[in-house]
């Protein structure tokens, strides 16, 4: 007993101090943000949200985030509907290939952004595709049908396929039967891939980075190059924005589908 109590322990104390790593960085971001001064810096004596209404007066980075919120809302629909329709490919029809697609699907999750990035770069290229914005369009969807498949999977896996099969045997077409059955019981599924699509997408950098121009730019590309050119407070008020952003979708996918379903 007194073994299995120290073991706890040290697990508990290595927890809080990960969570701490994780954490401190962030709430150092959220103070500087709200620092008076003109320089990074804590408020050691007053706040001041000079820094976030001083973002309303940077054009580029208005138009980077209506091109970033543009790009995620196209990626993550597209995303919604492919990784949807290969969700219930693989879950319902088992073949040999099965393992193979989910394999090739699920691929951009442990393949390095930047040599994605470049291996899209170089086809588009190659194929004569020198639209910015087509060519990203490419990259997030690339980036973001994992996470609907896996969501969609998550969903289909506890759905029971014998409702469909007793709506089929009374009358109702496959169609009919998966949009009035089935779609409704993995609606939650289907809600927070697209949430979680929207928000890999709005802030990814890595993938971006390579894609992005003068005619086409996202919020965290431009966010990043502000960062390389300038020191002062606004690098990070957007980041806290976007930081809001994220733990909003993470709220919405624990509310809707569970994060412990997801990541199982």
């Amino acid at each position: 007993m007194n073994a299995s109590r120290l073991e706890k322990a040290v697990l508990g104390l290595w927890c809080a101090l990960v969570v701490l790593f994780v954490i401190l960085p962030l709430l150092a971001v959220v103070a500087v943000s709200l620092t008076p001064r003109d320089f990074i810096s804590l408020p050691v004596d007053d706040l001041s949200l000079r820094w976030y209404r001083r973002i309303a007066t940077r054009s580029e980075f208005i138009r980077a985030a209506g091109n970033s919120l543009m790009l995620a809302f196209a990626a993550s629909m597209s995303a919604l509907v492919l990784g949807t329709l290969a969700a219930i490919a693989a879950v319902r029809y088992r073949t040999s290939f099965s393992e193979a697609v989910r394999l090739a699907i699920t691929s951009p999750l442990f393949i390095p952004m930047i040599l994605t990035g470049l291996a899209i770069l170089v086809f588009t290229t190659a194929q004569g595709l020198t639209s910015q914005g087509g060519r990203l369009f490419i990259a997030h969807l690339t980036l973001t049908l994992p996470y609907v498949f896996r969501t969609v999977i998550a969903s289909l896996t506890a759905f029971d396929m014998n409702q469909e099969y007793a709506a089929r045997n009374l009358g109702a077409s496959p169609l009919q039967a998966f949009m009035e059955i089935t779609l409704p019981q993995i609606r939650p599924g289907l809600t927070a891939g697209a949430v979680f699509a929207f928000i890999v997408s709005f802030d990814d950098v890595s993938l971006s980075i390579f894609l992005t121009g003068n005619k086409f730019n996202t919020l965290p590309v431009e966010l990043f190059a502000y960062t390389m050119n300038d020191s002062d407070p606004m690098a990070a008020a957007i980041a806290v924005l976007m930081m809001g952003a994220s733990i909003t979708a993470i709220l919405v996918i624990q509310r809707v589908l569970g994060l412990k379903r997801l990541l199982g």
